[in-house]
């Protein structure tokens, strides 16, 4: 676990100060990257996450690199490890191109890679090399965002004596699915396969005979069946399939699944039609894995032992500290061919070895192998950073892997190591789909070309592109949609709906309507309700409550019924919302058991109960009333529901009731309506 350490500058001391001590604190407080053993190294590792001190002036490849000049890089590895190790992310590969910028544009300003020298005209050349080294727009701008924020933690810092403030020059990138120019075309194009290339995907996977067509294929299925990441069916455990009961009382498949990206674990429900295909496709890959995952499992069990398979051939007994003949080096990790035969001393055969791969001559650099030394070698060129997991989030172990396989299992030409357990890398997989890494693609191997004759390439991200899209044309709504593709943010569904702009203007169209909905639709989905069509001649909008909506001016006074909506004259129910006659049966329910409990309190003579009583009856009698009349199928959808005005009277009307100056009830039950009465016991209905 790295330490986190913040930086804190001193106004007391001049800038180059200030940077040498955020360096030191970088360099001998902080254990991210392998605290100080790894600092002199111009490569640095955590768990995937890869940093190359490399510099954009000199030219850069994947085998050789120039390291970023001196003293830049001090700060440029201080910088990193400070970020990283507040936010760790999986990728710095925007926070390493700014610092690319940066140094080319201080070299080009004033001759030496020195922070101390940042003003305004090297912060200007930073964004044209940013500009003269990448070509993406989207690159400079998340490119350009950075190199803001390093200017803006450089004078906050005050490595600098004075930097002005700046910010970048480049745009965020247009939404290309959201183009409606050639661009646009051409990116929808360009990401969308057709439907002939994915009917391809699902002959492959009928047709697949071999080994490796089998488990490319058999991922390749999971990808279609719901919208994911390739890097998330690759960490799928084997026993991914779950199932459970809809509200119909049908047996549903999902898969059990964790997606990247933040979203964490969640359920890719299966339709019906593809359940089949699924249980198929994951009981290839159980059966195809099931010797790494006893090799796994031994590895495990049995650390820095060597797993003894049918092609070992030392006699019973020997001792795992026992020296190995080459032979039984060779037969034990699976090399073929015959290296000794020509070569008669056993010093000769061993160094003949040495000279067939770089692994070999260090595990036989002293003359001298062992089963133990086998095993060791084993765990440690295949147990992975997460070991015994597969995953960062350490929820699959290796031996429960859906995805794995041994080393050359499915080669053509190379043998199988059989004490080894490995898992398919993204690259791999999109190899397979007519990538270049491979000379034949599954599609080539089965003949499967477009209609045209050309070649059938895809990517395994297309096919996440063409689930999400063809989604959108079926009318999914966003939400579910996010929710079945595991994305964090809603949002993100527009970078993936690559619909034309024709198909967007029918979809909206389509849900166009000409006139006004009724207030019962606006009700229910929550639009605003006018006081006039509520029957109040008032201008404004009704607020919404639990069980209507509220009539009341509260531009005059409060509410005067603490929230007492059902009985007040100002309150409207609109029959038809079931979600409305749901809550007033819990509350008429309520309201039931409060006036049990005050009518217990009565007998047992408990000074208020009596009032209370009264109060429950009048307002179980007005919530029943209500539940009745929404449940009346003569009433019809849309009809406004409110109780009489003589119900809820005012405190003046109390008033002039009191000295006769209007009429008055003899009992609040008198004026109920025929349905109220009943309930109370004053009526005959």
């Amino acid at each position: 676990m790295s330490n986190v350490v913040h930086f804190v500058p001193k106004a007391e001391v001049d800038a180059k100060e200030n940077l040498e001590e955020f360096i030191r604190v970088a360099r001998e407080e902080l254990t991210v990257f392998g605290h100080r053993q790894a600092w002199d190294s111009d490569r640095w590792q955590h768990g995937k996450t890869v940093a190359v001190f490399s510099t954009k002036t000199a030219p850069l490849s994947n085998y050789s690199f120039v390291p970023l000049a001196d003293p830049f890089r001090q700060f440029a590895k201080a910088y990193l490890r400070y970020k990283y190790s507040h936010r760790p992310v999986v990728s710095v590969a925007y926070w390493l191109n700014a610092l690319r910028c940066i140094e080319a544009a201080l070299l080009d300003v004033h001759g030496c890679a020195d922070v101390v020298k940042l003003n305004l005209a090297t912060m200007d050349v930073s964004a044209g090399k940013c500009r003269e080294f990448y070509v993406s727009e989207d690159v400079w701008h998340k490119t350009g965002l950075v190199m803001q924020t390093i200017f803006d933690f450089c004078r906050e810092s005050r490595f600098v004596a004075t930097l002005p403030a700046w910010k970048s020059p480049f745009r965020k990138s247009v939404i290309l699915t959201e183009d409606l120019g050639e661009k646009g075309a051409a990116h929808r194009t360009a990401r969308l396969p057709s439907n002939n290339a994915m009917l391809a995907v699902a002959d492959v996977f009928c047709q697949a005979e071999d080994l490796e067509s089998k488990y490319f294929s058999s991922i390749l299925v999971l990808l279609m069946v719901a919208p994911g990441r390739v890097s998330e069916v690759l960490q799928l455990p084997k026993d991914c399939i779950g199932w459970e009961e809809d509200d119909n009382g049908q047996r549903q498949m999902y898969l059990r699944w964790r997606a990247a990206k933040g979203k964490g674990a969640t359920k890719k429900w299966i339709l019906p039609a593809m359940q089949s295909v699924v249980e198929e496709a994951v009981r290839r890959l159980t059966e195809i894995g099931e010797p790494a995952r006893a090799a796994a499992k031994y590895a495990f069990d049995n650390p820095g032992k060597f797993m003894h398979h049918p092609l070992c051939i030392s006699p019973p007994g020997t001792n795992d500290y026992d020296p190995l003949s080459p032979e039984e080096f060779c037969a034990a990790m699976g090399i073929l061919g015959d290296f000794t035969a020509a070569v008669k001393s056993e010093r000769a055969q061993w160094v003949k070895l040495k000279r067939q791969a770089k692994w070999i001559a260090g595990l036989v650099k002293n003359g001298v192998v062992t089963y133990s030394m086998l095993g060791e070698y084993v765990l440690r060129t295949y147990s992975g950073y997460y070991w015994p997991y597969i995953d960062a989030a350490r929820t699959v172990y290796a031996w429960e892997a859906l995805c794995l396989h041994r080393e050359n299992e499915l080669h053509q030409k190379f043998s199988v190591k059989e004490f080894s357990w490995r898992i398919a890398t993204s690259n791999q997989v999109n190899a397979r789909l007519g990538g270049v890494e491979i000379k034949e693609s599954l599609f080539e191997r089965h003949g499967l070309r477009k209609p045209d004759g050309t070649p059938i390439v895809l990517t395994t991200h297309q096919l996440r592109h063409w689930l999400s899209t063809m989604s959108e044309r079926a009318g999914m709504d966003d939400f579910t949609l996010a929710q079945w593709a595991g994305r964090a943010n809603v949002t993100h569904n527009r970078h993936y709906d690559h619909r034309s702009p024709e198909e967007r203007l029918d979809a909206a169209r389509a849900i166009a309507v000409d006139e006004k909905p009724s207030v019962l639709a606006r009700f229910v989905s929550r639009q605003s309700v006018s006081y006039q069509e509520l029957g109040v001649d008032r201008l404004g909008t009704a607020k919404a409550t639990l069980y209507g909506m509220c009539t009341h001016d509260y531009a005059m006074a409060p509410c005067q019924k603490q929230q007492e909506c059902m009985t007040c004259k100002d309150h409207v129910c609109v029959k038809g919302d079931h979600i409305t006659l749901d809550r007033i049966l819990v509350l008429e329910q309520q309201t039931a058991d409060l006036l049990d409990r005050a009518r217990h309190a009565e007998e047992e003579g408990i000074f208020g109960a009596d009032r209370w009583v009264d109060n429950h009856k009048w307002k179980l009698a007005h919530v029943r009333a209500m539940r009745m009349t929404l449940e009346n199928s003569s009433v019809p959808d849309g009809a406004l529901i409110r109780i009489p005005e003589g119900h809820d009277p005012s405190a003046i009307q109390r008033v002039l009731m009191e000295l006769d100056a209007v009429p008055n009830l003899d009992s609040p039950s008198s004026a109920l309506p025929i349905e109220i009465k009943a309930l109370t016991g004053d009526g005959n209905a």
